[in-house]
């Protein structure tokens, strides 16, 4: 079952008409997690998937529950390095196969939602040795994994943030107001889907098919192939925005009609002005997670190790840490492209930033960035450079390449 269905859409009407006239908190919790499993069938598509979700699951509670009583950190790191790990021989990532028997990869396991499954058994489990989970149980912990609303694509909650909804679960849109922006949420959720999404989609697919063939390329004129490159660069990032940002529409207007709370995934990301504030704007939850649980341990290891060059190696981080979170993204070659390129925007971002304040000073920075048409640059700059980032993402890299050598043989004949 999809998200964006009429199947999905209907069972959600039709939970949310009823759910509030369950007497009491367990029975709601019942419910939800009977849609839960439910919804959780219709992704899993053999034996091998579930065994494998049940042992990513599980093993994820345990090892949270023993660093709880005994926060040793030999088997929180040794813990991390076998999930990660098992994640990327299971993702079949382009760059593990060349190190490991072919053996291993010969049996591929499909199970839709792991990557951010990844994401929120590292969270419990570090969250649990340092102490900031107070109580985990077997029943939170699991619906909280196999939340019909995050497990999928995310938005990515962190499990204190899951529990205070959970164990409440009492209505938190409390007037006819706020219900029916839910309801024309979702509804416009749908319409970014399917309609502005697909014709950015068809409109990319069209213009790569005939980019990406030399011969149709030549045949074309100028003035028209000047515009099917401009469409092609700007389409596709158009269609990730809408397809994205109208699923999250729909998942977090559908989790608070059942009382459920979740965060917010996108805050005008194409109005950022440089690479460091696009990823608080765009999948934000992402760009956060990243922040705390690769970026700012890194960062403080470095700090405490050699304080003196802790400022001047955040950049380093900076291109480390997105670097990893591009390449979460996927697992061919373009995906290591794609990150490769985030992790060297935001470093040159915090360099930027860093060469500015040396050479002038935090007064003169903070004019600056008050300037309107140095943001207006700036704003253009970002934005031109993520549909560069997208551009790879998008495909292959050898249809990219294909595409980028009759773009590169048109553009020189100009």
């Amino acid at each position: 079952m999809s998200i964006c269905s009429i199947e999905w859409v209907a069972s959600l009407l039709v939970l949310s008409a009823f759910f509030f006239s369950l007497p009491n908190r367990f029975q709601r919790q019942i419910v939800l997690a009977f849609c839960n499993v439910v919804f959780l069938t219709t992704q899993m598509p053999d034996w091998a998937a579930w065994v494998t979700l049940a042992v990513f699951v599980l093993s994820g509670y345990g090892v949270a529950r023993i660093v709880m009583a005994h926060p040793r950190r030999i088997i929180l790191v040794g813990y991390l390095v076998l999930l990660i790990a098992a994640f990327l021989v299971l993702k079949r990532y382009v760059f593990i196969k060349v190190l490991l028997p072919e053996a291993l990869f010969r049996r591929a396991v499909a199970t839709v939602g792991l990557s951010y499954m990844l994401f929120r058994q590292i969270q419990v489990v570090v969250d649990a040795f340092q102490g900031q989970v107070q109580e985990l149980t077997l029943w939170n912990y699991v619906n909280y994994q196999i939340n019909l609303f995050g497990f999928v694509a995310g938005p990515i909650q962190r499990y204190q943030e899951f529990c205070r909804s959970w164990v409440d679960l009492g209505p938190i849109l409390t007037d006819a107001e706020s219900i029916l922006h839910a309801y024309l949420r979702i509804f416009l959720g749908v319409l970014k889907i399917t309609l502005v999404a697909g014709l950015c989609l068809s409109l990319f697919e069209s213009c790569s098919l005939v980019l990406g063939d030399a011969a149709t390329t030549q045949r074309e004129s100028h003035g028209k192939r000047i515009l099917q490159l401009l469409e092609l660069f700007y389409s596709y990032p158009l269609y990730i925005y809408f397809n994205f940002s109208g699923y999250c529409d729909m998942v977090i207007a559908g989790a608070a009609l059942v009382g459920l709370r979740m965060p917010e995934n996108f805050i005008r990301p194409y109005l950022s002005r440089n690479m460091i504030e696009f990823w608080t704007r765009w999948h934000r939850t992402l760009g956060l997670w990243i922040r705390d649980y690769v970026f700012t341990p890194m960062y403080k290891a470095i700090a405490s190790r050699w304080p003196a060059r802790a400022a001047s190696c955040a950049f380093l981080c900076y291109f480390v840490a997105f670097f990893l979170a591009g390449v979460w993204h996927g697992s061919t070659w373009n995906c290591v492209v794609y990150g490769f390129l985030n992790g060297l925007g935001l470093a040159v971002t915090k360099l930027w930033e860093n060469h500015l304040i040396k050479k002038h000073g935090r007064p003169w920075f903070r004019s600056y960035l008050q300037n309107p048409a140095i943001r207006v640059a700036a704003i253009v700059t970002t934005l031109n450079f993520v549909c560069l980032t997208i551009f790879f993402f998008a495909s292959d890299l050898e249809k990219t390449y294909q595409i980028v050598k009759n773009a590169l043989t048109f553009v020189t004949k100009i």
